[in-house]
């Protein structure tokens, strides 16, 4: 939980540029279209608005996403009718939050060619030739490591505008050991050498019990002056500008983050 973290008051006076991290009713677990989030970001006097659905790995099979495959059929028709609607008013940029696993680049290929920018959401990564799940299994010292790891290898790939919720893995814990942030800190580096945004997310408030974002991150960025994005991982276009969202954006400024607002 972030130390000296409120909700002002004033909150809905706090303006905001841009949101890169969005989701679609694609996903399953989402509400709203692209036209829906440019309309909500337009009416907050946004300047950018990128829709960032998740969209399965090269190595998940479940049909709950849309894929590489078959991203021009339903999602990327989708920017073409907004961009109609609200494109003299807004940017829109067309995105995905995806997983990186290694040795799949021509997967990676048909993504970036059809898109402006993908967004790395390391739900699930690879560890000893298994697959592990961020939300459950950083349990030891051990799989934290693999876990910051697999993000470096996705830094590394230079496929990737920023980084989404890097502190995930933390989610079950309520101790976070010296080891474990020092892996932390080792991703933080190389996201800082590369110029790779990491993102300060506004959804581990809303829904999450204030799991994430982790002081320990914030701590990092400000040591190393990492780039930050602060992004409302909004899953309905009401929680695009919601009191979180502007309440994180303000924090950060607030504490001398170097907060960007513009990852492309």
């Amino acid at each position: 939980m972030l130390k000296d973290f409120f909700i002002p008051e004033d909150w809905e006076n706090i303006q905001l540029v841009s949101n890169y991290h969005t989701h679609n009713y694609l996903c399953g677990h989402a509400g709203g279209t692209v036209s829906d989030y440019a309309e909500e970001a337009v009416e907050n006097g946004m300047r950018i608005i990128g829709i960032s659905d998740h969209c399965l790995p090269p190595l998940e099979t479940h049909d709950a996403y849309f894929s590489a495959y078959n991203i021009d059929k339903h999602y990327l028709p989708q920017f073409d009718e907004a961009k109609q609607l609200y494109g003299d008013k807004i940017k829109i940029l067309r995105g995905v939050e995806i997983e990186y696993f290694g040795g799949h680049s021509d997967y990676y290929k048909l993504l970036t060619d059809r898109l402006d920018y993908m967004v790395l959401g390391q739900h699930l990564f690879m560890w000893d030739g298994q697959m592990y799940n961020s939300f459950i299994d950083g349990t030891d010292d051990r799989s934290v490591a693999a876990y910051f790891d697999s993000v470096c290898e996705a830094i590394d790939s230079g496929l990737y505008a920023m980084i989404a919720h890097p502190d995930l893995i933390f989610y079950r814990l309520n101790k976070i050991s010296p080891y474990m942030v020092g892996a932390m800190e080792q991703m933080v580096k190389l996201a800082t050498e590369r110029k790779i945004p990491l993102e300060l997310n506004a959804n581990g408030m809303r829904y999450h019990r204030n799991k994430y974002p982790t002081q320990q991150l914030v701590d990092l960025c400000q040591k190393h002056n990492a780039r930050v994005v602060v992004s409302s991982d909004a899953h309905s276009p009401d929680s695009l500008c919601d009191k979180y969202m502007r309440a994180l954006y303000a924090y950060a400024k607030s504490i001398g983050l170097n907060v960007v607002d513009e990852i492309i």
